[in-house]
């Protein structure tokens, strides 16, 4: 395994991308087995102060965490995460997630979740220590 450096560390995250349609909500709901009709139920959502359902937040943290496997190739070890849901988007929306680094030295991205308008959804921070070695998928720390 090769150790990060912060002369290695990339200047943006790689950018995922998803159009959160019914079906691709639904599918998250089953995933993680939230149900909350706030996401799935047009007419419950009608009467919430969204007026419509509403994206799983973690749907587009998740989008974070792919953007980070995707730049080093898996997620590194000492990776440590602070976001925070700035606005809900509304099913049917197309969201990306990225991040660009703040600090090298610290290994400082600032991460998001924003709208094809670029209307933040999820906001933050993301630290990967450098010279960290990343963690290998599907290994068992001993």
């Amino acid at each position: 395994m090769s150790m990060l450096e912060p002369a290695a560390l990339p200047d943006e995250l790689a950018t995922v991308a998803i159009e959160t349609g019914p079906e691709i909500v639904a599918s998250y709901a089953a995933l993680t087995d939230d149900y909350n009709p706030i996401h799935l139920d047009p007419a419950f959502a009608a009467g919430t102060a969204f007026g419509r359902p509403i994206v799983h937040g973690t749907l587009g943290l998740n989008l974070v965490l792919e953007a980070i496997e995707r730049t080093f190739g898996e997620v590194p070890a000492t990776l440590s995460l602070d976001a925070r849901f700035v606005r809900p988007v509304p099913v049917g929306t197309a969201i990306r997630a990225g991040g660009r680094l703040r600090d090298a030295a610290a290994g400082l991205y600032e991460v998001f979740v924003e709208t094809s308008a670029g209307e933040r959804a999820v906001e933050g921070t993301c630290t990967i220590m450098p010279g960290a070695t990343p963690e290998t998928k599907g290994t068992n720390a001993s």
